[in-house]
Parts: C-alpha cells; sequence; structure tokens
C-alpha cells in the first residue's frame, strides 16, 4: 500500500505536514533526503515550530545545506543557555533540566536571540522562499488569545518570514514570546503539533505527515478521512526537545531518511531496517529451525515450556506488546530478533542483512556474559545526550530479576548447565513468568548453535 501511495503521489498535489518538536526535527530531514530519491516534490508544505523552520529550508532546496546545519547546532545556537556537552546520570540530568526550567520561569522565557542569528544565517533570502512555486505556510499560538493562528505566505507581510517563523519556534516558558505588531504569539504546537488541517484548506490530493511526538497540549487525532494520508514516525526516542547532541542528530536524520524508505518499501523491518532478500532468507531458515525443534531433531535444554499451547499464546501476547503490533506467522522471526536488537542496544543507525544483524547480537551477547551484565552497559549505550524515558530505562536495566536483558543472560546460563539445581529452579520459578527474556534466550542459544542463520 506505502508503495503505491508513493508511486500516486508523484503524479498529485501533494501536501507536507511537518509537525512540531524541537531537537527532534533533525528527523524531518532525513524524511526530506528520502522525498527527494524518491522523486516526491510537495506543492504545498506546512509546519509547526521547528517543522515551520524546516518547511523553509526545503523551500530553498539544499538538503545538504540544511544537514550540515542541523549537525552543527548545539543547545546555546537557540537559546542564551550554557547546555552541557555531556551528562553522565539520571541526577545530573534532573538537575540540566530543573536549572533551565527555573532559569526560563524566573526570566519569563530566555533570550532565543540566538535562534535569530541562526534563522538569518540559513535562511537569509524571503524572497526565494516567497518566489519558489511551493505553497507555505506555518501555524502560531496567540499569546493573548492562546488561539491556533494560519499563516500562508501571502498573509505574511513583506520582510516579516523571519518574525512569523521565530513565533512559531517560541516554545514559551522555556523561550521568551515573539511579539509581532503589538501581539505575542508562542510555539505553534501547543493547540496541535501537526496542523494537517491548514493543509487541507489548499485541498490537496495526498497528505505526507511527519509526527516527531512534539509537546501539544491535545492529543493527535492520526486519521485523515478526507483524503490519503500517510503518517512518518518511529517507535524510537528522538531525544529531549531541547537537548541538541551532534551526534543524536545524525542518528534521528538517519532514522528519518531509513523510516520513509520502508515505507516506500525499498527495505523491511519495524524497528530495524533490513535488506529485503535478506529477510525473506531468514524467514524461511527460522521455520526450518523451529520444527526440528518441536518434533525433537534439535536438542535444547528447557524446551518443555514452548511445547503448552498456553504459553505460547502468552509468548505471542507478550512479544506483541513489547513489538508494539500484532505478531502473526508472517512476523514471528523479524519480532524476536528486533525485540533481541532492542534489549541489546543496538542502534537503527543503517541498513542491516539479517546475518550482520545477529552477528553483532552474538558479539554483545559474548561481551557481557564475559564482563558482567552490568558493568558492560555504559558500553552498549549510546554516546549522546539520553532522554528522561531513556534514563529510566537504563535504570531499571541495572536492576536483576527486572532487567531482560539480566534475565536473558542467566537463562542461557541454565540451558548451557541442564544439571545445575539452578536450573531447576529457574524453570519452576522464571520461565512460567517471564516469557520474553526466555523467548530470546532460546532465540540466541540457538544462534550460537548456527541452527538458524540467511
Amino acid at each position: 500500500m506505502s508503495k503505491d501511495f508513493f508511486n500516486q503521489v508523484k503524479n498529485s498535489k501533494c501536501a507536507l505536514v511537518l509537525g512540531g518538536g524541537g531537537a527532534r526535527g533533525s528527523f524531518e530531514i532525513g524524511v526530506w533526503k528520502a522525498l527527494n530519491e524518491l522523486g516526491v516534490q510537495p506543492e504545498i508544505i506546512v509546519g509547526t515550530s521547528v517543522g515551520a523552520l524546516n518547511g523553509a529550508l526545503m523551500l530553498q532546496g539544499n538538503v545538504e545545506e540544511a544537514e550540515k546545519m542541523w549537525k552543527e547546532i548545539e543547545g546555546n545556537n537557540i537559546l542564551e543557555y550554557e547546555f552541557p556537552l555531556s551528562i553522565n546520570s539520571f541526577k545530573e540530568y534532573q538537575r540540566t533540566l530543573g536549572g533551565f526550567f527555573i532559569k526560563a520561569i524566573g526570566s519569563k522565557g530566555l533570550n532565543s536571540e540566538p535562534l535569530k542569528q541562526l534563522i538569518n544565517q540559513y535562511i537569509p533570502d524571503e524572497q526565494q522562499i516567497r518566489s519558489a512555486p511551493t505553497i507555505f505556510g506555518l501555524s502560531v499560538t496567540n499569546g493573548e488569545t492562546n488561539d491556533i493562528e494560519y499563516f500562508f505566505l501571502e498573509d505574511i507581510p513583506e520582510n516579516h518570514l523571519e518574525d512569523f517563523l521565530m513565533a512559531s519556534a517560541s516554545l514559551y516558558p522555556a523561550m521568551q514570546k515573539t511579539v509581532i505588531n503589538g501581539t505575542a504569539y508562542m510555539d505553534g504546537g501547543y493547540r496541535n503539533r501537526i496542523p494537517y488541517d491548514m493543509a487541507l484548506q489548499k485541498n490537496p490530493d495526498h497528505l505526507i505527515i511527519v509526527d516527531i511526538n512534539g509537546p501539544g497540549l491535545f492529543s493527535v487525532n492520526h486519521s485523515v478521512d478526507t483524503v490519503p494520508a500517510l503518517w512518518i514516525n518511529t517507535e524510537w526516542s528522538l531525544g529531549d526537545l531541547l537537548f541538541f547532541h551532534k551526534k543524536r542528530t545524525s542518528l534521528n536524520i538517519t532514522l528519518g531518511y531509513l523510516e520513509t524508505m520502508k515505507l516506500s518499501e525499498h527495505y523491511k523491518g519495524f524497528l530495524y531496517t533490513f535488506q529485503t532478500d535478506s529477510l525473506s532468507l531468514f524467514h524461511q531458515s527460522f521455520y526450518g529451525t523451529l520444527r526440528k525443534l518441536i518434533t525433537g531433531r534439535i536438542l535444547l535444554p528447557l524446551t518443555d515450556w514452548l511445547l503448552k499451547e498456553d504459553y505460547q499464546l502468552t509468548i505471542i501476547s507478550d512479544l506483541s506488546k513489547r513489538w508494539k503490533q500484532e505478531v502473526t506467522k508472517d512476523t514471528l522471526p523479524l519480532a524476536l530478533m528486533e525485540l533481541a536488537g532492542k534489549c541489546f542496544r543496538i542502534l537503527p543507525e543503517k541498513v542491516y542483512t539479517t546475518e550482520s544483524f545477529q552477528s553483532e547480537l552474538l558479539l554483545r551477547e559474548e561481551k557481557l556474559r564475559a564482563k558482567g551484565s552490568f558493568e558492560l552497559f555504559e558500553e552498549l549505550s549510546p554516546d549522546f545526550h539520553l532522554s528522561g524515558s531513556e534514563w529510566i530505562e537504563r535504570f531499571k536495566e541495572k536492576i536483576p530479576f527486572i532487567s531482560n536483558r539480566h534475565m536473558i543472560l542467566l537463562i542461557l546460563d541454565a540451558m548451557e548447565h541442564p544439571d545445575n539445581e539452578l536450573t531447576k529452579m529457574i524453570a519452576k520459578w522464571i520461565i512460567p513468568f517471564k516469557p520474553f527474556p526466555y523467548t530470546i534466550a532460546v532465540y540466541l542459544w540457538l544462534l550460537k548453535k548456527k541452527t538458524v542463520k540467511n
């Protein structure tokens, strides 16, 4: 369906809607790169907050320059505030966030002059944007009425585009409001972080909507009934709104590109990105191995639970919940591999073959078992600012019997020492209540025995 959508878009009036989300906006640059590669040129571009800024960059037409700009941005390029270059603990994260908001609220919004200078540098020619054939619009929130207001280029007075771009991105109270002709404006995403209803005013034939999970007072309705719509987003964290970090930015750009290319069916995968042929071969190999396991041609310790129908249903239900979509016969091999990759902190930073992905899994498993599940945690963690949810996940992974990775390694040890008393305890008290780590442990055991391959 997605492949057909992109084919239809090339010959129709297409609108691109860019959501707000601060530092997460680098994801939209990756989407732009993919759309260029796919030959999709929207006739309408609307955005709010950082989406409005990215939309203006798109009308200038130089994706390489936009990517260069994003990869150079740090926090002090946006606001007059000294953000730390690194944050090494959750307490430090809390102190940084708390200190930022105390200063921001105390001064009724931080000075955003650095952002204004950035706009001047990278969006210097308003006339170039006005002369582009693409319809462009942005949204702002009226700081007096708290109502959302839409402005297309024809509604914006000459030589004032910069002011409206600033207004759309003024994330009050973190940033100062932007005053235009006596009216104070603030971030356009407060009322609707994805202004697709604005794009519908121009009667497009198709919508491409990029959601980067920005802030907003109301939830977003993901159903658009009047025209065909394609939503582009990711299940991965894109980081915090105001913490700009070069490595995070680079990863987000890559994610935007890969998620779009997967929707166009150039690649396969849900959490990760795989070469299509590689995934097909893995699917065949996986079920060949599963048949051997169930029929007893492959002997695996602690397999009794796999043969119980109720437990199989529990496994599928648990995997579906964690994978955030239904796991079926067609998707089970992919879901297992991707969830194992996420558990062992493989980054979604490139196109993998199933062979290269599984090799990386085994490498990480071997390192962790050699050095200890907790001692190697930092080595498996990305070298960029973690979001609040990522810090919480890191904390959970350091707690035995809560950490899925710890449980996987414990069950793997039990499989390799079936006569151990600890193994009997694990079979009785852990496996029945921990279907996820058990299932991943079985998968890794089979990988180690080289029974599952491309």
